[in-house]
């Protein structure tokens, strides 16, 4: 009875040691890379370098903690056309290198950087971002617990090779094993069982920028205001760095909705006036979301407006258009007319036969192919009263 007990006792303890190593796998933890911090000041002299910029990775697990965690094999991605390893250590597979500081959390575990290639060349494609250098090693140490906790591992300097704008371009980190979207399956964090835990990279598809945080479109106006055609929305830009499309949005039912987007001017230092136009409206709130070309964007305030069509006539939306031009026309009787879009110099650039029927009609005109400038739309039929201008921009 006693030995058949002691079996038992021995089964059921391999068993408990057993599903806790399942567990403990199946855990899941997070990177990333946050807080870059970008100066100005030449690092190197009469040497390449224009600037420099500090970032840290950081990690955590999604849920409870993973003790004893003593590897982690990391790194991240850069560009050689924006930014550069300084030249201690420069290009080599070192040691503890000199730009990469170990946080006190891990060199409170033991750990030091080690093996790290800092000028790895290879493609990657993140988000919108395209890289060709990579810095990997590995962080060996005596153990350390991870918790849901954000704690940083270390801090990079980099060089930086412009003094615009991207300046020292955009860095990421790679997933690791078993982590989306997994780009290298050799990145890994293991504890001292060996049991290694997929690692999810946060900001993978939306680069950290290595330069210095400016507003990249200064908002002067916006508003939202009911006229005869429904609610109008406007917007005013005194200038605009890498932007790329305004998103108009509508929550009318306790939900967001897009109602159609607005390309941007890209690089301006000029100001820019924009609107479009919502015939259905009623009661609403309304806000703009500004995109720049690197995927990130900031919202407007949010306004709101009760507005309701009276007797619309002609409305045309976007403006500025892009790939295509909104005509909402009213008529009382149905009439078959020829829209026409005229260039600065008279010449009709495109024109598009229109059957409006009684009441509201809206008709769709592509613009792609025209030339960026200024337009006007008009009927061939007097009794419609269209004669808009509009500007075309790509």
């Amino acid at each position: 009875m006693k030995k058949s007990a002691g079996i038992k006792g021995l089964i059921a303890g391999l068993l408990i040691l057993f599903f806790a190593s399942v567990d403990a796998v199946a855990q899941t933890c997070e990177w990333r890379l946050m807080d870059a911090n970008y100066s100005g000041t030449d690092p190197d002299g009469a040497g390449p370098a224009l600037g420099s910029v500090t970032f840290k990775l950081q990690i955590h697990t999604t849920a409870g903690s993973i003790p004893n965690v003593n590897v982690l094999a990391t790194g991240f991605s850069y560009q050689s056309a924006n930014a550069m390893i300084p030249t201690t250590p420069g290009c080599a597979i070192v040691s503890n290198p000199a730009n990469v500081t170990v946080s006190p959390a891990f060199t409170g575990g033991g750990f030091t950087y080690t093996t790290v290639n800092q000028c790895g060349n290879f493609s990657q494609v993140a988000g919108p971002q395209s890289f060709d250098r990579r810095a990997v090693g590995t962080l060996d140490g005596t153990g350390i617990t991870l918790t849901t906790a954000w704690v940083d591992v270390f801090t990079v300097t980099l060089w930086t090779l412009n003094n615009t704008a991207p300046y020292g371009g955009y860095a990421t980190i790679n997933s690791g094993s078993g982590g989306s979207p997994g780009e290298f399956t050799t990145y890994s964090v293991s504890d001292d069982l060996a049991n290694e835990y997929p690692v999810n990279s946060v900001n993978y598809n939306l680069p950290l920028l290595l330069g210095p945080i400016v507003t990249p479109v200064l908002l002067t106006d916006y508003k939202v205001n009911c006229s005869d055609n429904g609610a109008l929305i406007s917007w005013t830009t005194a200038s605009e760095i890498n932007s790329d499309y305004f998103s108009i949005e509508k929550n009318s039912t306790g939900s967001w909705i897009t109602l159609g987007k607005v390309p941007a001017a890209g690089n301006s230092a000029d100001s820019h006036n924009y609107q479009y136009a919502d015939p259905e409206a009623g009661a609403a709130q309304y806000r703009v979301k500004q995109v720049d070309k690197d995927g990130r964007f900031i919202y407007t305030e949010i306004r709101q407006a009760n507005c309701h069509g009276k007797a619309v006539t002609v409305v045309i939306y976007p403006v500025p258009a892009h790939d295509v031009l909104n005509v909402r026309i009213r008529t009382e009787k149905a009439i078959r007319t020829e829209l026409q879009v005229i260039g600065m110099s008279g010449r009709v650039a495109r024109k598009q036969v229109a059957v409006l029927n009684a009441g509201i009609n809206n008709v769709v005109i592509s613009t792609v192919g025209l030339a960026p400038g200024e337009y006007v739309i008009r009927s061939s039929d007097g009794t419609v009263n269209l004669s808009r201008p509009f500007t075309i921009v790509r």
